[in-house]
């Protein structure tokens, strides 16, 4: 009987933490549309947490949301403080007319360039934070950063429904490769888009994704060019396409 009593508890033990554990890593509310979302910063006294992403090609825009907004420390600090808001800029992800010159129109207002761009803005829509790629330390480096903000409320789930101390976090990879996706074959080259992290700029041309420095086989119609990075601005590269130097310029084919 005594055994069925501690398994009972065990049990029950068991089943809070889940509560408490899955309750940390929520979803959070994502809006799209920043007026709407100042308005209700405003009047719920948050802060505008504007995340200029390119979902379904940036890699370190994928590790930003699987490595920071995913995570119960995030997302229970997030929904004390901020009003979450996605910029996207995808490549295949449908979007309607409206939106895709809505978002066009912020990254231009916003001077945003390179992805990720996270914007901060206090509820009278002035910045009050700016950070461009993937913070080198990921998670702890972002919650430092956003502890520092004026009149910030601290979320209390560092362990998440633990007691004891947690390990040192392990310090990413400096490089994290962009994910695969379907190829798509082109008739010319065309820089796709710009990602920074901690190794730096990194150009998505065609199908490929080239640092500087890097070169790649890239086909185009009926055969193949040798492309080498040779600079990477905020929405320009520099490369040699079979040994001829050509500028690529976001948007242009």
């Amino acid at each position: 009987m005594r055994g069925i009593i501690n398994m009972k508890r065990l049990l029950v033990g068991l089943l809070t933490l889940s509560t408490i554990l899955s309750a940390g890593a929520e979803e959070l509310e994502w809006l799209t549309d920043v007026p709407a979302a100042l308005a209700k910063a405003k009047a719920e006294n948050k802060i505008v947490f504007m995340d200029f992403t390119g979902s379904d090609w940036c890699g370190w825009c994928m590790k930003l949301k699987s490595d920071v907004f995913s995570q119960p420390q995030f997302t229970a600090f997030a929904r004390a403080n901020f009003v979450m808001v996605e910029l996207d800029y995808p490549h295949s992800k449908p979007q309607s007319d409206a939106l895709k010159e809505a978002n066009a129109a912020l990254a231009t207002q916003y001077d945003v360039h390179g992805y990720p761009t996270v914007i901060l803005l206090n509820g009278a829509g002035d910045q009050v934070w700016k950070t461009v790629g993937f913070l080198r330390d990921g998670l702890p480096a972002y919650m430092a950063e956003f502890a520092k903000l004026p009149g910030v409320k601290q979320a209390d789930v560092a362990s998440a429904g633990s007691d004891q101390p947690s390990d040192p976090p392990r310090r990413p990879p400096v490089y994290a490769p962009f994910p695969q996706v379907a190829p798509v074959h082109y008739d010319d080259l065309a820089l796709k888009g710009v990602s920074i992290g901690p190794a730096g700029r990194m150009a998505m041309i065609n199908n490929e994704t080239l640092a500087v420095g890097e070169s790649a086989s890239i086909k185009l119609k009926d055969g193949h060019v040798v492309v080498v990075c040779k600079e990477i601005h905020d929405d320009s590269a520099l490369v040699t396409v079979d040994g001829k130097l050509v500028e690529l310029t976001m948007g242009q084919h």
